[in-house]
């Protein structure tokens, strides 16, 4: 079978979360050239919770490909989850420097709001907002940033947004 083919395989099956038979696959593939490969493959990794074989395998899937916006996504989502924070703000930045991926820019707000930097992270969630004003993982975010600043009705208004189980009335909020 060509490689073509066994992506195709693999990626079919990663989509039902069939992740050691998608591995199984990638791993019989032999290329050194093919950076799909390695991000399925780091991908894989990442979602089975082998965070060094999955940083292993996207910075190489990133040396064979560097203007794919995923892998330096998946990358950061890596270095996040290692605490390595400043590595993951690079990767987002150059994920969104390719192609202004809107889950790569609001993780981005996310890393600057959990350190309490709110003038950054606005700055990325309304650069997300901006792409998708009902992009719901934004909206829930900057509703949680704006909680947490105590500017409660701004929350609930992008909670709202990104939930819909929230309604203004004159009795105050209800959850729908």
């Amino acid at each position: 079978m060509d490689i073509e083919n066994l992506i195709k395989d693999s990626h079919n099956l990663i989509k039902i979360n069939k992740f050691n038979k998608a591995l199984e696959i990638l791993e019989k593939i032999e290329t050194q050239t093919d950076s799909r490969v390695y991000f399925l493959i780091g991908s894989i990794y990442l979602n089975l919770k082998k965070i060094d074989l999955a940083e292993k395998n996207l910075k190489f899937a990133c040396k064979i490909n560097s203007q794919n916006s995923l892998i330096f996504h998946n990358l950061a989502i890596v270095f996040s989850i290692k605490g390595e924070v400043q590595l993951a703000k690079e990767n987002f930045l150059k994920a969104i420097e390719i192609d202004k991926d809107i889950d790569s820019i609001c993780e981005l707000g996310r890393i600057f709001s959990n350190e309490n930097n709110f003038e950054d992270a606005l700055k990325y969630f309304k650069m997300a907002i901006a792409i998708d004003k009902n992009h719901k993982k934004t909206n829930l975010r900057i509703g949680n940033m704006f909680m947490k600043i105590n500017e409660h009705k701004k929350g609930l208004s992008y909670i709202q947004k990104a939930t819909g189980f929230i309604r203004f009335t004159d009795n105050g909020v209800e959850i729908v």
